[in-house]
């Protein structure tokens, strides 16, 4: 285990050691295992550890093409699931009466507040009208009966079909900068625009997110396809790492979620 851990950081291990328990159980089992919503890095997470045991396979679905939270189903590799077998519903939250803007994270904290797990919510699609989400199956009738207000909106809650579902419209402010090393800090002030000083004691009380992974070392480092989440400022996406100036500066170019 000590040689599999060592290729993750500190802060993914406890859930590596839980999805290679999991494996292992699957593989000794021939029994399939779906997880809850897994976010992109711990879907990597899991279908190398599949690897790595041997004659597993990953199945993986969101709800719609260009899910960034799915579920998996770790399955031996002869297994094929049937319809279904993902377990998942889709939601439209509407606002009814007049208009009122709401963010994702006003529907995020509104469903969390109800007692949910993260785990049992997939993706949420904002729009002007309302929201539409991805959620475990078992959840769709709890959400649509206590979920009835987000932020000072009241709200209501149906089940949709899955070829209903309007996907996000992501969009990103692009930027290029350069940083004199690829520690998070130093790369996470510049893609949110704050001094070094200042990112800091945001990342040591828990605001900073690498790859979904709530962080609190500020000299991590990170990589081509990180995301960066900053409690209050949004997220940022590093898009590529180039080579190094003249002064020895890295180039790093960044895209930010709008």
């Amino acid at each position: 285990m000590d040689h599999l851990l060592m290729h993750y950081r500190p802060e993914e291990k406890p859930f590596v050691q839980r999805m290679h328990e999991l494996a292992t159980r699957v593989a000794d089992r021939h029994a399939p295992h779906l997880t809850g919503f897994l976010d992109p890095r711990q879907v990597q997470i899991i279908t190398n550890i599949a690897r790595t045991v041997g004659d597993l396979i990953v199945y993986t679905d969101g709800g719609w093409p260009g899910a960034e939270r799915q579920r998996a189903l770790l399955a031996p590799e002869y297994w094929r699931p049937e319809a279904g077998e993902m377990e998942l519903g889709w939601l439209r939250i509407e606002i009814p009466g007049e208009y009122v803007s709401l963010k994702h994270g006003d529907y995020l904290g509104a469903i969390v507040g109800l007692g949910l797990k993260r785990e049992k919510i997939g993706d949420l699609s904002v729009h002007p009208d309302g929201c539409d989400m991805v959620a475990e199956k078992e959840m769709a009738d709890f959400l649509r009966i206590h979920l009835n207000k987000v932020g000072r909106a009241s709200v209501l809650v149906r089940e949709i079909k899955a070829g209903d579902f309007r996907p996000p419209q992501i969009q990103f402010s692009e930027r290029e900068f350069t940083v004199m090393s690829l520690r998070v800090d130093a790369v996470a002030a510049e893609g949110f625009q704050m001094s070094r000083n200042k990112i800091v004691d945001p990342i040591r009380s828990g605001k900073l997110q690498l790859n979904w992974q709530t962080i609190q070392d500020p000299g991590l480092q990170v990589a081509e396809g990180d995301v960066i989440s900053l409690r209050g400022s949004g997220r940022i996406r590093i898009f590529s790492i180039g080579g190094q100036t003249k002064k020895g500066r890295t180039v790093v170019r960044i895209g930010k979620y709008l």
